[in-house]
């Protein structure tokens, strides 16, 4: 395209490497780079296997010792690659990578002009192979400068690679099954959980003589993010009688809700000492990261739950924010905690006093090897920074008529059912970068009348 081609040799073939492209805060901001990652970074094929973009910054494993070696590789997994992908409907079809990427609008991002807009396509092309041959320049040359000789970097992402993608399921499948509290537990609210995930809970003999395992109908073919439940066999006879139920048509449609991001059912659970069971609508979601789709999804399962008499137990990542934002542009945790006892219904948590800063589930931040580069923090600044996440986003939240907490929530980002401050997870031995939240709920006994 030749707008495009200008703009190479006007504009971007001009800037120095970091301070005029990696620091530039309108590509962050019309998501020229971030865009065209999001579609090639790790591509799940409809198969089970898995592709992957030659960058520095996913799985990819074969080496890139220079700028030829990558642009061979990268030119030809772009325009030449072939890739089989489920669209929205769950259909299967073949296609280029080049033909993934989909257009950015200037609705959406208005930092991008009407013109940048035309040529989105090829202008992401563009700022996405910058972007790439920019990272592997700086990691080929700070590894051969580096004090007391080179290093091999490409082993060093391997290695962390290992641990965080290719072996992820397996690290989160072990941390189920080994730890007691959990492969005990009667319910586990899962999100974000690729189609991977499944196919290991399958195989693994542990959790799957344990847990029923309750998907939604409607999941996410393209993210592959979904939201999920497993239920102990011991309080519930058989996954037949669980009953999917939804909140469709509740949710207003501005919501930003996608596919995958909620799991729910009606599920009929065996109670200690008591005759018949008690059936509870249990309730997975994911929100989104602004946290601004958490109280209305809350409250339409609050509804949906009043609408069948039955009470709640609800396990979300909610992305409630620690701050206040003037804004209203991230939802603020105290604003959260006014929702739930807002109306009918009010619905309780489990977390333990009024100081949110020990709720915190998350303590992680960017780093500069990926392509927002506006939301990068310094490795000394980020205990400090206000773009680290740290902040109380997940809850297990319930009918207070009906339940109360027997154990207050707990926190664990080891694995071991224990929680170390100050640390940035996940690690090479705990895959996500939430923390597991665990808590003890004790039915009210009825009063004899």
């Amino acid at each position: 395209m030749p707008e495009v081609c200008l703009k190479w040799i006007q504009d971007f073939s001009k800037r120095r490497i970091v301070s005029g492209f990696l620091k530039d805060k309108d590509i962050g901001a019309k998501r020229l780079a971030s865009m065209p990652d999001r579609f090639t970074n790790t591509i799940n094929n409809a198969d089970g296997s898995i592709v992957c973009r030659p960058t520095v910054i996913n799985n990819y494993q074969q080496e890139m010792p220079d700028l030829e070696a990558w642009f061979t590789q990268w030119f030809d997994f772009i325009f030449h690659k072939e890739v089989s992908v489920k669209d929205k409907k769950g259909e299967v079809s073949a296609k280029k990578v080049c033909r993934l990427l989909q257009p950015i609008q200037r609705a959406k991002y208005p930092a991008v002009t009407e013109a940048e807009e035309a040529m989105s396509l090829p202008l992401q092309m563009l700022a996405l192979g910058i972007f790439d041959a920019v990272l592997v320049h700086i990691m080929n040359s700070c590894a051969a400068s580096a004090p007391g000789g080179a290093i091999n970097w490409h082993q060093l992402k391997v290695k962390l690679c290992d641990a965080l993608v290719v072996n992820k399921q397996r690290s989160v499948i072990r941390i189920l099954a080994e730890q007691p509290t959990y492969c005990n537990a009667d319910v586990v609210f899962l999100q974000e959980c690729a189609g991977s995930f499944i196919e290991a809970f399958k195989q693994d003999e542990t959790l799957s003589s344990k847990f029923w395992l309750l998907a939604p109908k409607v999941v996410d073919h393209v993210r592959d993010q979904n939201s999920l439940l497993l239920v102990s066999k011991s309080k519930l006879d058989d996954a037949s009688m669980a009953e999917e139920v939804s909140i469709s048509g509740t949710v207003a449609g501005d919501v930003p809700v996608a596919d995958g991001d909620f799991c729910a059912f009606s599920v009929p659970l065996v109670v200690e000492g008591e005759e018949e069971s008690q059936k509870v609508v249990l309730a997975s979601f994911h929100g989104d990261t602004a946290g601004l789709a958490s109280t209305p999804v809350v409250g339409a399962v609050r509804k949906l739950a009043a609408d069948l008499g039955l009470p709640v137990v609800m396990g979300l990542d909610a992305n409630t924010h620690a701050h206040e934002d003037p804004k209203g542009a991230t939802k603020y945790v105290k604003s959260f905690l006014a929702d739930l006892e807002e109306g009918p219904e009010p619905l309780a948590h489990s977390w333990e006093g009024e100081d949110t800063t020990k709720w915190h589930t998350t303590f992680n931040a960017r780093t500069f090897l990926q392509p927002q580069l506006n939301k990068a923090v310094r490795f000394e600044e980020r205990h400090t920074s206000k773009l680290t996440d740290n902040h109380p986003k997940d809850w297990i939240l319930f009918s207070g008529s009906v339940f109360d907490v027997a154990e207050a929530a707990v926190k664990d980002n080891t694995g071991k059912y224990s929680f170390t401050d100050g640390i940035d997870f996940p690690t090479l031995t705990f895959p996500s970068d939430h923390a597991l939240v665990s808590t003890t709920l004790r039915v009210r006994r009825k009063r004899e009348e």
